[in-house]
């Protein structure tokens, strides 16, 4: 009998080498989906993203804590229903400092204590790599005493984050070695296999001293085949069957083995490397075949700085998309996969610099306004960020999805593919409902092309109960693309208040609906797809009660009559919203919506335009509201009073 590896690494080849019937021109695409046949559970398996500050490291503050990424972190916690979580940093450590002091070691956490507090503000957790040299102290781990005060320093900062935040929160982070350690950036410290092996001990037992709750793995990196990545690999054979530095037992925790695969501009090459790198570690280690498996870099490509033009259109957030749906069905849904994929990321939440202001690898494009006095920080959400609102909706059961072309099923490395779920309501919650979310992206990896496909969605064996809704959220190049309608105004460096209301009107979606869902339960519908695209459909039971209360209203200043609203949605237990009304008022009396276009991300920009300069139109109050698929308003938000200056 074959290796279950083999059988899904066999149809991978399949995909690549078999002969593929004509996918553009006049044939019939049909998309079938029978809601009776729930098929797996579907755990969001892709909710992380990253970045790395830039150099020096020792510097890292002057980024983490800028401005510039309070707003990007605002945008990446809008995705709504925590469609984003995750946020792995890079030289987190460095945001320590450390003195010497009577001969014993003080730290001063304020820095990271700054970082840690705007993820939590945020409802954002860190992917806490224990990377970076806090002044420059250590030197070399096969010194006995700086691998003792190195646990000592991690015992203490994790102790420390438990005693401000909670066990509920800090036992969330995933704690990871030092990054891609087979690099060897090392910020001027000494590690040798050995002195690694040391570290990645002294983290563990640090972290356990503060609770064994916490979670820690490693290595973080690509793990390419022997004699390459010896760090990786005798990492691996370590905590496998060598002796822990501190307690003499063989054998060292690892409760998720961390590695790096990114797509050379291929979706299916990034399953072909894990699954090649996976399958040597659990030949070599067979006792970690149920460890759970995290690619917390699966980029469609290496290099985030390298501009690219698909970076910033929906090809990108199209190929996420796919990416994220043959994670689910070869390797988590897949009955013959033995591989415990647990963690898909992104590293995609840096900040591009000009005049790349689109095109690099980033969930936001950033234009640092330095014509205004003072100068200040522009952001436009791209089409990769927006997808990830579109796969929040949906569910966590997986439904069976036939995706046939002329009568034939087409593989997993098609460019049409479907995701399909459900959600069962919570008895607590009379705002909640039965749900139904398809998603269909047209996807030819980086490329685009001006082909459209005509496809027949079949919707059978849906709830009968009067009062469904569906909804069809549409994402493609020239209707949800604010990279274009930059290039239209001329590719400026420092758009006019007037081009940024126009781009962010592309931000969103094209929403259709609600519309009624046949009394029946049976829906066909005609759909166009272009190529790239993505498509979501959203059906929703009508719930007994309205959504609840928004919460969290706050605010970041932009420029002088500009503010950035957000607010959480996490209270208000419902998906199927048409909008948030977002409401302002000078007086705390007199309300009026602000925001014109309906929208489901969780902030907003005010940029009310007046010819009196010394106006201020942005100080007053407001308050805000989720309204579901049937026009039932929640509670509003307590009203928030916001003073221009401020918050300066």
């Amino acid at each position: 009998m074959k290796p279950r590896i083999f059988v899904i690494m066999s149809v991978l080849q399949h995909c690549y080498s078999s002969p593929q019937p004509q996918e553009h021109g006049p044939q019939s695409y049909s998309i079938a989906v029978d809601a009776s046949k729930p098929q797996k559970e579907l755990k969001h398996f892709w909710r992380s993203t990253g970045f790395c500050p830039p150099l020096p490291h020792n510097k890292a503050d002057l980024f983490d804590l800028s401005k510039d990424q309070e707003l990007n972190l605002a945008y990446v916690a809008s995705v709504p229903h925590n469609g984003i979580e995750q946020v792995r940093i890079h030289w987190l450590l460095e945001l320590i400092s450390i003195r010497e002091i009577n001969g014993k070691l003080q730290y001063t956490f304020t820095s990271l204590d700054g970082l840690i507090h705007r993820l939590w503000q945020n409802e954002l957790t860190p992917g806490f790599e224990l990377m970076g040299n806090p002044s420059g102290y250590f030197t070399n781990f096969e010194e006995k005493i700086q691998v003792f005060e190195w646990k000592e320093m991690i015992a203490i900062m994790a102790q420390r984050y438990i005693d401000m935040y909670g066990m509920a929160y800090v036992s969330k982070w995933n704690f990871e070695t030092w990054n891609e350690p087979d690099h060897h950036d090392f910020d001027n410290l000494t590690f040798t296999v050995p002195g690694f092996q040391n570290y990645y001990d002294a983290c563990s037992e640090g972290l356990k001293e503060a609770s064994t709750l916490l979670k820690f793995g490693g290595p973080g990196g690509s793990c390419h085949p022997p004699p390459h990545s010896p760090i990786c690999w005798g990492l691996l054979n370590h905590c496998s069957n060598g002796t822990n530095f501190f307690t003499g037992e063989i054998g060292i925790r690892l409760d998720y083995i961390a590695i790096h695969k990114k797509g050379a501009g291929s979706s299916l090459h990034i399953i072909e490397q894990e699954l090649d790198t996976v399958h040597q570690i659990q030949k070599r280690f067979p006792e970690f075949q149920s460890i759970p498996i995290y690619n917390d870099e699966a980029d469609p490509l290496v290099g985030w700085a390298i501009p690219q033009v698909w970076r910033a259109e929906v090809t990108y957030a199209a190929m996420v998309a796919k990416v994220i749906s043959q994670h689910q069905n070869l390797l988590i849904a897949n009955p013959e996969s033995t591989i415990n994929f647990t963690l898909l990321s992104n590293d995609n939440a840096f900040l591009n610099y000009h005049p790349n202001y689109f095109t690099q690898r980033t969930l936001t494009a950033r234009f640092q306004m330095n014509n205004t006095k003072p100068p200040h920080v522009q952001m436009i959400r791209k089409p990769v960020l927006t997808v990830m609102g579109l796969l929040a909706l949906l569910g966590e059961k997986q439904l069976e999805v036939d995706v046939m072309l002329g009568g034939k099923t087409l593989d997993w490395n098609s460019t049409l593919g479907a995701l399909a779920s459900i959600h069962e309501p919570s008895d607590h919650h009379s705002s909640d409902s039965w749900q139904s979310a398809i998603l269909i992206y047209n996807s030819d990896d980086i490329r685009t092309s001006l082909d459209v496909t005509t496809v027949t969605v079949n919707l059978t064996h849906f709830p009968t109960q009067r009062g469904l809704m569906y909804v069809i959220y549409h994402l493609n190049n020239n209707e949800t693309n604010p990279y274009l309608q930059w290039k239209n105004f001329g590719r400026p460096d420092f758009p006019t208040v007037d081009n940024f209301r126009i781009m962010r009107e592309m931000e969103d979606p094209v929403v259709k609906g609600p519309t009624p869902f046949p009394a029946e339960g049976t829906l066909i519908l005609k759909l166009q797809l272009p190529l790239p695209s993505v498509y979501l459909l959203h059906i929703c039971a009508k719930p007994k009660g309205p959504p609840n209360q928004v919460n969290g209203v706050s605010f970041i200043p932009l420029t002088l009559g500009q503010v950035a609203i957000s607010w959480t949605d996490g209270c208000v237990n419902s998906k199927c919203l048409k909008t948030f009304d977002v409401e302002f008022s000078i007086d705390g009396k007199v309300y009026k919506r602000i925001n014109e276009k309906d929208t489901i991300f969780t902030i907003f920009v005010y940029a009310p335009f007046s010819k009196r300069k010394d106006l201020s139109q942005v100080s007053g109050f407001y308050r805000i509201r989720a309204v579901n698929y049937w026009g039932k308003a929640g509670k509003y938000s307590n009203p928030v009073k916001y003073v221009e200056g401020k918050y300066y």
